[in-house]
This record gives structure tokens, sequence and C-alpha cells, in this order.
């Protein structure tokens, strides 16, 4: 059963990047995010100057724009940096919002350990609990001896061996008989090994032995006490919440987790969790030789190489850093292809830190306005087709020349909606049918017709970002749109960038125009290639033999090429031509 559940966990995977998304997941869509309604933020942390609290605004100003400065690598989305608990300094690169919560990834595991920990608190689960103890029905005589010595404390600290993963939830709509069926690698305890579905079961556990949902159990203990205004998780088919991933939160309440943890389970003097509980969640639990840190695993938490650190840690760039050296938090969003910390982000947080004094320092005025005009003024801006701008003359001889043209696209495996974002909620496309232009004042509309649906983006005359939104089948996606161009006389290319800011990830449209046709390529911020890369790895199928045997095969320059091709789909259009200018031809009706 395992081996089998391991080619077709690979097969999912292939399929995801050939984009032959028919079966993907096998038990088709349900719609996983609801509508993003405005909050109020209720409970805000305090906020004082980075010298009241012993850090010089010049370094804080540097760290922003560095990280600023590599939005091909970090990708940074936003911050958060809290000394003695309280915001020294906060920043989203537009169109990142700080009031718009964000797709958390794994970073969802730490706040399930933090809820396991409040069960085990309250008597609901015991750390020592075995798992066919908690969940008797799925016990069989076939399984009943290999999950035997499976505890809590295995699934809190990756060491169950569990061979049904992130990639398999795509397989079958029960993930907890598909769980307990699967044949461990090794014996409990023995070994760390990453992997998402162990969360998930304890998110299940809970769900059981509270008789309520993970939401509804941590919404008067955790959500309300700390004041976090956006906690929406999405669930798994069976309506349990995913544990392991899927929920998403605004980077000041992300950053808030990071303080109760700091504060050792306490929240304004109150206690949440338990002391007991956070020393051992962030501490050394069991070693990871073979995990991306090397620096040990708590309860759903990451040791760091700083004395004492610990950190949640979520894909594509999702991070809360805690320093309780330094008495500091750092709460961080991005869109980078890396599991983890980027080398480059690693130093510069280190930097910062080094800057830190026990003792406050005096106000920096000058300092102080240069941070706050940093601060107001980030961008994300990654790297584009060096011969392409933003000349207004140009943009208004571009926008005359679409006005209203319409163009039908070919057979197409692209979509609006980027392809990883796709496969994680199961929202697949239907490939895009049409695309249409209309000038608006100094604008463009850029009209996106994807089988039933049409969404439009709006095309700056300046190159600046635009905030809309975008739905398919119900899923409505909040983006930040902009673009560059180039005319030339017989050619126009147009650079879309589409950032879905309420997750890491954007979508690029480059389109060639010609005077009766147009062709689109769909790329996607992370490379769809390199998620697909983090994926295989983070799943083991880049361990298995036939996969080994066939990298030789992927790196060869035809199948370069077709990976290419798979992961950045073309669309070529034809111009839809329009007759209803020429005038109605005279009919002869055989009367006088």
């Amino acid at each position: 059963m395992d081996l089998t559940m391991q080619m077709k966990s690979a097969e999912l995977l292939l399929n995801f990047i050939k984009h032959d998304t028919e079966k993907i997941p096998l038990y088709g869509f349900m719609l996983q995010k609801q509508r993003f309604v405005p909050k109020p933020n209720t409970a805000p942390l305090p906020r004082s100057t980075p010298e009241a609290e012993g850090v010089p605004s010049e370094a804080v100003e540097s760290f922003f724009r560095d990280i600023e400065a590599q939005a091909d690598s970090v990708a940074c989305h936003a911050i958060t940096v809290l000394r003695h608990g309280k915001v020294i300094a906060e920043g989203a690169y537009a169109p990142y919002r700080l009031d718009v919560p964000h797709m958390l990834y794994s970073m969802s595991k730490s706040i399930t350990g933090l809820a396991v920990g409040m069960a085990i608190d309250e008597g609901y689960l015991d750390i020592n609990e075995r798992i066919i103890d908690i969940f008797p029905e799925y016990v069989t005589s076939s399984n009943a001896k290999a999950l035997k010595s499976h505890t809590v404390w295995n699934l809190l600290t990756m060491s169950t061996g569990a061979r049904f993963n992130e990639v398999g939830s795509g397989l079958d709509e029960n993930w907890l008989k598909m769980y307990m069926q699967s044949t461990p690698k090794f014996e409990a305890g023995s070994a760390f090994d990453y992997n998402s579905l162990n969360s998930y079961v304890l998110a299940a556990a809970l769900v059981k032995r509270t008789g309520m949902s993970l939401t509804e159990f941590l919404t008067p203990r955790l959500y309300e006490p700390l004041g976090i205004r956006y906690h929406e998780w999405e669930t798994c088919p069976k309506g349990i919440e995913k544990g392991g991933w899927g929920l998403s939160l605004t980077v000041e309440d992300a950053a808030k987790l990071g303080q109760l943890c700091l504060n050792r389970g306490r929240w304004n003097g109150e206690p949440i969790v338990s002391e007991k509980w956070i020393d051992a969640a962030t501490s050394v639990q069991i070693q990871t030789p073979n995990g991306e840190m090397k620096h040990g695993y708590g309860y759903q938490i990451w040791m760091s190489d700083e004395e004492g650190a610990f950190q949640f840690n979520g894909a594509f760039g999702q991070y809360v850093l805690v320093f309780p050296k330094y008495d500091a938090v750092i709460a961080m969003y991005s869109g980078s292809a890396s599991l983890f910390a980027h080398v480059g982000l690693s130093e510069r947080v280190k930097q910062l830190l080094d800057t830190f004094k026990d003792e406050a320092l005096q106000e920096n005025g000058q300092a102080g306005a240069s941070l706050k005009k940093c601060l107001d003024g980030l961008t994300y801006s990654p790297s584009y087709p060096d011969e392409l701008g933003m000349d207004k003359e140009e943009f208004e001889r571009i926008a005359y020349r679409l006005d209203g043209r319409e163009y039908l696209a070919g057979p197409n495996t692209g979509g609006f909606f980027p392809q990883t974002l796709q496969v994680v909620h199961g929202n697949m496309t239907d490939s895009v049918s049409m695309f249409r232009f209309a000038k608006r004042g100094d604008d463009i509309i850029l009209y996106i017709y994807e089988k039933d649906e049409r969404n439009a983006l709006v095309l700056k005359h300046d190159g600046s970002f635009e905030l809309g939104a975008v739905t398919i089948r119900g899923e409505r996606q909040l983006t930040g749109t902009r673009c560059r161009w180039k005319l030339e006389p017989r050619h126009i290319r147009l650079y879309v960038l589409s950032s879905f800011i309420e997750t890491p990830n954007s979508r690029i449209l480059s389109m060639d125009i010609y005077p009766h046709r147009m062709s689109v390529t769909f790329d996607e911020l992370p490379a769809l290639n390199r998620t697909a890369q983090m994926l295989f790895d983070l799943v083991g199928v880049s361990r298995m033999a036939f996969y080994r045997k066939l990298l030789p095969l992927l790196k060869s320059e035809a199948m370069v090429k077709l990976v290419k091709n798979m992961t950045e789909p073309v669309a070529e259009c034809s111009i839809v031509k329009h007759n209803e200018d020429e005038p109605l031809p005279l009919l002869d009706t055989g009367k006088e």
C-alpha cells in the first residue's frame, strides 16, 4: 500500500507540474477561502521608538532597506519587529498590507502545538496517549502492531515516521484513514521526519476529545485574549482544520504569538498556556540531523542557532523568530522559493540583533523621521526584463492601439490564479479563453476570461500598483497589479505582475502583441519549477530510487525545455475581428 501511495503521490506531483489538473485533488473542489472583510484592530500591541527600546533607528532602517533590495531571493512582503513586547518598527512592501491576513503554510503547526498544550493543560489530552486509543475506529489487525507505540508526543515531535504526507492528502478525502493505514518508516521516536499530516492528526485528536473545532477551541482561549482579528483556517474534506497548514493571520498577530511564547505563556499577566508547556515546546525534544534546520525541534517549533532562540516557520518564507537573549521577536511574511530562511536574511537578522543594547538610547529625531519615511515607502520590486520600462508617452500610444481589442486564446493550460495556489486550494483553472483591452482614462483595463468567469486588472499608466480583487469559483483573492511595457513598430510587450496579497504567490503575464495575434506566457512567483522541487524534497519523492535514476535525464537540454513549457504555459491568441462598424448592405426587396 505504501509503495503504491508513494507512486501515486509522485504521479500527482507530476500532474501538478504538467498542469494535468482534472483529478487534483482526486476528490474534487471544496471552497477553502472566505471573502476578506476588514475588521478594526481593537487590541494593538503597544508602540515605541527603536531608541526607547535600545535599538538605533539607523540599524532598523538599514535592515528594512537591505531586505527590500533582496526582492528576488528573500521576496519579503511584511515585517514587524518587537523589543520588550513593543512594536519598534513595522512595514509592508507594497502592494502588501499590514492589515490584511497572509497564508502561513507550515507556520500553522506552531499554533496547533499551542492548542494541544492548552488541551493537555485542561486534561483533554495526555502527551503519552497512544494514537490508536484516540482513534480506535481506524485500528485494524494489519495496523495495530505498527501503530501501537505512536503517541501524541511522537506527533508533536515529528517522530512517527508516517508515510502519508501532504501530497498524499490529495489522494483521498479521509485523511485519518489514510494516515492510520500507512506503514511507518521507522520505530516511533527513533528519528525525526517532518510531515504535516502529524499536525493534522493532532488537530483531529483535539477535535475528537473536546467536541469542538480547533477554531472554536482557540477562540476564547487564544484569539480573544490576544485580540487576534483574523484566524481563518482551511479544513480537510471532513471539516477538520488542516493543523499543519491552512491558517492565515496578520503579521502583527503572528508577532503576538511569538511574544506569548517569549512571555512563557502569559499575556497581560494572565496565563494562556502553562509555562511548563512553553518551556518544553521551545526546547529541543528531538534532534534534526535530517531536517532543513539542524538545531533541533520542540513541540511543532524549530530551534534556531542563536542562544535559546526558536522559530515558527512556514513554506515560502513565513517566519516568527523569537530571541529570548535579546527580548525580541521578528515576524516576517515572504514569497521566497526556499523552505527555510534564506542565507542573506539570516545574516541581516544577526546584524540587526548585534545593534541591540540593554539600555535606552538617546532619541534621534532625524533618524526616526528617516525610518518613518522608509517604512511608509517600502515596495516589493522583483526584477523584470531590462528592456521594459515605464515611458508614459509609450503607454498612451499603447492604450490607444489596444483599446477595444479582443483575443481568443487557443488551447492552453494557463489560468490567472498562480498554479501553486490552485493546487493548494484544489481550485484548478479551466484555462484562459479570451483577453480584452479597454482604455479607461489614462489606464488600461485588461479583462481575462476563464470559461464563464471574467476578471479585470487595471494597468496604471505610471507603472504603480493598483489594488483589486479576482474571483474564480467563489474564491476571492485580493491583488496588487502593476505593469512594465515596450512599444516597437509592430510589436507591443506588456509584463503584468499581479501579487495575490493574502498569499505568498504572484502571477506574471508576459504578453507579446502583434497586429493580428498575441502570445501570452504564464509565469509565477515563487517560480513553479522551484516550488515543485521544494515539494519533491518535502515529501521525500526526490529520495525515491526511480526519481534518482530519472534526475540526470531531467537535466538534459530537451527535458529542461519540456519542464519549462510545463511550468510556464503559453496561450497563442488570435484577434477577434470586429465587423459592427461596417455599413449595412442595401437590400433589394423587390418593391418599387
